[in-house]
């Protein structure tokens, strides 16, 4: 008789006996087994990023999923706990495209064009998309590993487009712009969770908009961005500032773009208390394109939305032929020239 060891060896146990589970089914739903008796009892795996591994937090949600699924069991329901994994398609795009660089292949990922691309980041995907797979099988996670599910399957996309067209037609979901937070690099909105905000120094520069109705009366405006002025659509004072409240109404002639015809320049000088009467010279120029605290007042005010900026982080045209194609930083000098 083989002597017990004196510390409990894991490789000798588990893989063993987690086989033998797989092996006899243990784990796999069976709708026709769901009855009045032994009712369904379904848990879907928050899906991990395929390119990854996992961390503690992970190992941490997926034992008590794993709690609740063998509990369920042990209750009499019929349990699916459905694995799945997340195409993660920036962080997975940003570590193709950064392998490539390493390996000279590439300066940038359009060098090889989308479909080349794509076929890199799906070579990637089966090299590196098993590991967390393998990782909760490790953990003796019971999950239904035969149905087992990946973001980008075509069967899992047709769903969800099916689910969004459903919920489009029943009025539950709409089509507008709104602001988000978009890398410009690439060239994609991030999550307000992939996100780090950063208080940085920066420079307030002041200019002065005259008042359409009041020749000769002018706004010293503040602000941050003078590249951003083209797409300004109002200024907005606090309503309970004595200094400006008796202007709201009338119409500031917009510095930028120099180009344009007086009429096209005038935007309306509007009331909103989201104004802070400190910041600046208490007088905002309002971009609701570009700007979050703008877009809500915006909103709120129906203003128009326009962008100034392409989706790169260059001037685009409506910024005038001064800005246009420039680099934001780099317009930000001109337009405060200008």
């Amino acid at each position: 008789m083989s002597e017990l060891s004196k510390a409990y060896e894991p490789q000798s146990v588990e893989a063993k006996w987690y086989q033998h589970w797989l092996d006899q089914g243990f784990f796999v739903a069976d709708p026709a087994r769901v009855s009045d008796k032994r009712p369904a009892y379904s848990i879907v795996i928050p899906p991990p990023n395929v390119t990854g591994v996992l961390t503690l937090g992970h190992v941490l949600n997926n034992t008590i999923q794993d709690i609740l699924a063998r509990k369920a069991r042990m209750d009499g329901k019929e349990v699916l706990w459905l694995p799945g994994t997340d195409h993660a398609g920036i962080a997975t795009q940003t570590v193709v495209e950064r392998a490539l660089k390493k390996e000279r292949l590439i300066k940038h990922r359009n060098d090889l064009g989308r479909d080349k691309f794509l076929e890199k980041v799906w070579e990637w995907k089966e090299k590196h998309g098993g590991i967390i797979i393998q990782q909760l099988k490790k953990l003796g996670a019971s999950c239904d590993w035969t149905r087992e599910r990946f973001t980008m399957d075509p069967a899992y996309s047709r769903c969800v487009a099916k689910v969004f067209v459903e919920l489009y037609k029943k009025g539950l979901i709409y089509r507008g712009k709104r602001m988000v937070n978009w890398c410009p690099v690439s060239l994609t909105a991030l999550s307000d969770e992939e996100v780090i905000m950063k208080e940085q120094n920066g420079l307030l520069y002041y200019f002065k908009a005259e008042v359409a109705e009041l020749p000769g009366t002018f706004l010293t405006i503040a602000t941050t961005r003078p590249e951003t002025i083209p797409g300004d659509t109002a200024v907005a004072v606090n309503p309970k500032d004595a200094r400006y409240a008796h202007l709201i109404g009338k119409h500031v002639v917009r510095p930028l773009p120099p180009e344009l015809p007086r009429e096209q320049k005038l935007i309306p000088i509007i009331g909103d208390e989201r104004v802070d009467f400190e910041f600046g010279t208490g007088v905002l120029k309002v971009t609701p394109a570009h700007d979050q605290a703008d877009f809500e007042i915006g909103q709120r005010h129906r203003l128009p939305i326009i962008e100034a900026l392409n989706a790169d982080g260059t001037m685009n045209e409506v910024a005038g032929p001064s800005l246009a194609g420039l680099d934001r930083f780099e317009a930000r000098k001109v337009a405060a020239e200008e």
